[in-house]
């Protein structure tokens, strides 16, 4: 829904042009939204929703400032290691159990790590603490592997999708994990506050322990309510969250994840409201050559009565150097698509105007329902060969209107 896949604190997410663009984005936005949905912290919410697109634009780098000022980091909208830290994510100079990182590489039965501790953490916090049957030890022992199958059901009756018929953790099954499960990617104590914290005050809250408000911070009451479910699980009162405690705890959240929390996946996008023009960016493949060379991308309704909301779709991109600049190129090709593989795509051929502009207008009717998923591109192409070159510009249907 989201491509490509990135793994998610793989890279920094910030403002960039072209728009950074992936799943990691669309993690960040759908965890965003779920968190404003659930805190109640006493000044009222930390900013409003945003558009889940899986495009780091301007409202995911406000969403980041907003999380930034929150929680006490510095308000720069970059979603770094400590960003990602709010978010139970513990990457590079802020990995957490000696590494490697969570998402990293695919695991399977038999390696053993601090991801490994991550992912056994992830799941005793639910149902799966019985399937495992033991806190994190950071091996991938055969128990593990029964609970990452039950959670793969789990996420799976949820509508999630891309899940392999195997007990190993890729890249759907890390996405999911980071959908559906918010406790364990870090120790928790007083001072350590995230959405991490979030999750550990509604489960405390469910199970009678926390009264309080759910603000994501590690407070005087939410250290209270820990100890009081160490004492009466029979456990260490420290006031730590780490594998015993969350151990016990999903002894008794014998509830498939994401519940207590609520969320949908995946999310259908919303439709485009046309007409809509948006404009297109220059790659790093001609900004050295040029600049300043700009595009424009129009999508709107057909007028003729006979067809039942047509959708049209025009494009103009001036300023661009010849094909050939690049290469065995003679033309511009522009595509509309929702993903680059295997979604809806609708291909042009762009021709030369007078004036040196290159501009076209989709002769057939867009049957699709165009929606803020939708990207468009311009890339070379050979009209003889039929080869295809790099991307010259870039746009999404996510920024009309704005």
């Amino acid at each position: 829904m989201f491509p490509p896949y990135v793994p998610f604190g793989s890279r920094n997410l910030s403002l960039q042009t072209p728009r950074l663009s992936g799943t990691d984005a669309a993690v960040f936005q759908a965890v965003y939204n779920l968190m404003l949905d659930t805190m109640n912290p006493p000044l009222g919410p930390m900013g409003s929703p945003i558009t889940l697109d899986g495009i780091f634009g301007p409202e995911s780098r406000q969403a980041a400032i907003n999380i930034q000022s929150y929680f006490g980091l510095s308000p720069d909208g970059v979603v770094g290691p400590n960003t990602f830290f709010v978010f139970g994510q513990g990457v590079r100079s802020q990995v957490t159990y000696g590494g490697p990182a969570f998402g990293s590489r695919t695991l399977s039965q038999g390696m053993s790590g601090g991801d490994v501790t991550v992912l056994q953490n992830r799941l005793n916090a639910f149902r799966y603490a019985s399937i495992l049957g033991h806190p994190a030890n950071g091996f991938f022992d055969a128990a593990t592997a029964a609970a990452v199958l039950a959670f793969k059901q789990d996420a799976e009756a949820n509508g999630q999708t891309g899940l392999t018929p195997d007990s190993n953790v890729g890249a759907g099954t890390f996405d999911a994990f980071w959908l559906y499960t918010f406790l364990g990617g870090r120790g928790i104590f007083t001072g350590r506050n995230g959405f991490d914290v979030v999750f550990l005050q509604v489960i405390l809250r469910s199970l009678g322990f926390y009264t309080g408000r759910i603000t994501g911070y590690y407070d005087a009451a939410t250290l209270a309510a820990v100890q009081t479910f160490q004492a009466t699980a029979g456990i260490a009162v420290d006031g730590v969250v780490g594998q015993q405690t969350i151990y016990q705890i999903g002894l008794r959240n014998q509830v498939p994840a994401p519940l207590p929390l609520g969320i949908s996946w995946p999310v259908t996008a919303p439709a485009v409201s046309l007409p809509c023009c948006i404009q297109l960016s220059p790659t790093d493949v001609v900004t050295p050559v040029q600049p300043y060379a700009r595009g424009a991308s129009l999508h709107y309704e057909g007028a003729r009565p006979q067809l039942l909301r047509p959708g049209v779709w025009g494009l103009v991109a001036t300023l661009l150097p010849p094909p050939s600049t690049f290469g065995n190129f003679d033309h511009y090709q522009a595509v509309l698509y929702e993903t680059p593989i295997d979604g809806i795509a609708f291909v042009m051929d762009l021709n030369e105007t007078p004036d040196g502009a290159w501009a076209g207008q989709f002769v057939n009717v867009i049957s699709a329902t165009i929606t803020t998923a939708f990207r468009v591109q311009v890339r070379l192409a050979n009209s003889v060969t039929s080869a295809i070159g790099p991307t010259v510009l870039f746009g999404t249907l996510a920024d009309c209107g704005t």
